[in-house]
């Protein structure tokens, strides 16, 4: 991203705020110096950094936090991209919330399935025991098989053998999108990456889905 901006393929100014436990955890710490310095009008680097002893200069010290996020950045007017392990997405997501921006303007690398759907909110928590039916429908093949609440649709179809598609197991890249006919799904409020249209008209993504009713669905069988 960083190399498509300075050579003018994409019309943005980079501000990258880039936490580490070590100064030594830092990845292309002289490359990043070296662009900053040949394009301050397009990137910018700030290292956040937890350890205790820091010597290098112009560090900010702690976890990447609302108060820092805004000394840096133009948040009214800036889309966010996270990447990091889940605690990391946990932390700065809350951070975020803040500023009360639109979902669409936070984004994240694909990092795979909920591991504990339960603690998500507006799970019901009632159902984490229950199991259901869902009458799949992938190519020409129809098949009933059972769902866990707490595991995903895809997981589901997997352990049946059924070979859905999938990619990004986040429910981003819209690969395994499918058809609901009907019955009643759980999609966490935070990673609800449907367009408005899907969402009108029942498609969802089977990775980022869990049944909370018996299903019938309808899954394209890609090539």
């Amino acid at each position: 991203m960083t190399k498509t901006i300075i050579e003018g393929k994409m019309d943005a100014k980079l501000t990258i705020l880039y936490g580490s436990s070590e100064e030594d955890d830092i990845i292309f710490y002289e490359e990043f110096k070296k662009l900053e310095k040949e394009h301050p009008d397009k990137i910018k680097v700030v290292h956040v950094l937890s350890c205790e002893v820091v010597s290098l200069d112009g560090c900010e010290m702690g976890f990447i936090t609302a108060d820092i996020i805004e000394k840096y950045c133009d948040v009214k007017n800036s889309t966010f991209f996270i990447c990091g392990p889940q605690v990391m997405y946990e932390f700065v997501e809350k951070e975020l919330k803040k500023f009360e921006l639109p979902q669409k303007r936070i984004r994240r690398e694909a990092f795979g399935e909920i591991k504990e759907i339960i603690g998500y909110p507006g799970f019901p928590k009632e159902l984490a025991e229950k199991t259901f039916k869902i009458k799949t429908q992938i190519g020409n093949l129809t098949k009933k098989i059972p769902a866990m609440a707490t595991e995903s649709i895809l997981v589901a179809m997997e352990r049946a053998n059924l070979a859905p598609p999938s990619k990004c197991r986040s429910g981003e890249c819209g690969f395994c999108r499918s058809l609901l006919i009907s019955g009643d799904i759980y999609i966490s409020p935070i990673s609800d990456w449907r367009k408005a249209a899907d969402k009108k008209f029942n498609y969802f993504h089977p990775c980022y889905s869990y049944p909370i009713s018996d299903l019938e669905i309808n899954v394209p069988r890609h090539l």
